[in-house]
């Protein structure tokens, strides 16, 4: 057990810190996490990474959110929670952790529809959630420490302002409480469907959501999710999911970008080839949105 957990669970749980038993997590991109045990029962601990600013976390605004998805239901029950540090405990769920091809199954897409609905359609929080003021702060970010940039990053750039004046005539009708980053890994089955990291949750444009479910999907499960969530597919929602895959490429490969900085040797090598592919994936999604 290492001194920083030592510390947290002193905290947390004084009486037993003794007594606990804990598990390294391999799973973590950007924390530590531990499964914990403290008198037969189980709970996840996260040791925050300290640059969570640098990566366009809000703490507070996630602290906010996992109450309220917590109370749905939807999220694990929170123990422990600091805005200082991203430390974190919660109740542990005993469930799946889905893989890409579970979110492919016909019965899956609904309930990942119905879990989405039920999330855009929670009681609004002070926090927003902007992907296009990320990538704006990760570029400026990159450039000030010399990261690498693609030579044409002006160009996307003026992609993304493109779509977001577009997707700001819908602000009204598309914004909702999002968890924007729900990737397959970030889903617990446990008979319920939950989602676990909501690290990048707040207000926001509910399409971003869409688009990272969606960006697995061949053109006619796309449009079949979009029937489930919606009850229907029309071109315009199609149009606004295609754009924001766009966004949400873009942002991932400057979040990979960052990763340069955390990474060293092999790793770091690991993080370029991945920040290359998905700037090349927005070029081509560019190409069919403007």
């Amino acid at each position: 057990m290492n001194n920083e957990l030592e510390e947290l669970l002193k905290e947390v749980f004084p009486e037993t810190v003794c007594e606990i038993r804990s598990e390294f997590q391999e799973d973590g991109l950007t924390n530590q996490n531990y499964i914990i045990t403290v008198d037969n029962n189980r709970y996840a601990v996260r040791l925050g990474r300290k640059n969570a600013y640098e990566l366009g976390i809000n703490r507070e605004g996630e602290y906010t959110a996992l109450k309220a998805v917590a109370e749905a239901g939807i999220g694990a029950e929170v123990v422990y929670f600091s805005v200082e540090t991203g430390n974190m405990v919660t109740k542990y769920i005993d469930g799946v952790k889905w893989k890409e091809e579970n979110t492919k199954v016909a019965e899956n897409m609904e309930r990942i529809a119905s879990v989405m609905r039920r999330i855009h359609e929670l009681p609004e929080i002070p926090f927003y959630f902007s992907p296009y003021k990320d990538i704006n702060c990760r570029v400026e970010y990159a450039r000030k420490n010399n990261l690498y940039l693609p030579a044409d990053i002006e160009i996307l750039i003026a992609g993304m302002k493109e779509v977001q004046r577009e997707r700001k005539k819908y602000e009204a009708l598309s914004t909702g409480l999002c968890h924007n980053d729900p990737f397959p890994n970030n889903y617990l089955d446990d008979g319920t469907l939950r989602l676990i990291d909501w690290e990048y949750s707040g207000m926001g444009d509910i399409f971003f959501d869409l688009a990272i479910i969606c960006m697995p999907y061949r053109k006619e499960q796309k449009e079949e999710f979009l029937t489930r969530y919606f009850g229907d597919c029309h071109e315009e929602k199609l149009s606004a999911l295609k754009q924001m895959e766009y966004i949400v490429t873009l942002w991932n490969a400057m979040w990979a970008v960052m990763q340069l900085r955390l990474s060293q040797g092999e790793g770091s090598a690991n993080y370029k080839d991945i920040s290359d592919y998905l700037f090349s994936e927005a070029r081509s999604i560019m190409k069919i949105i403007l």
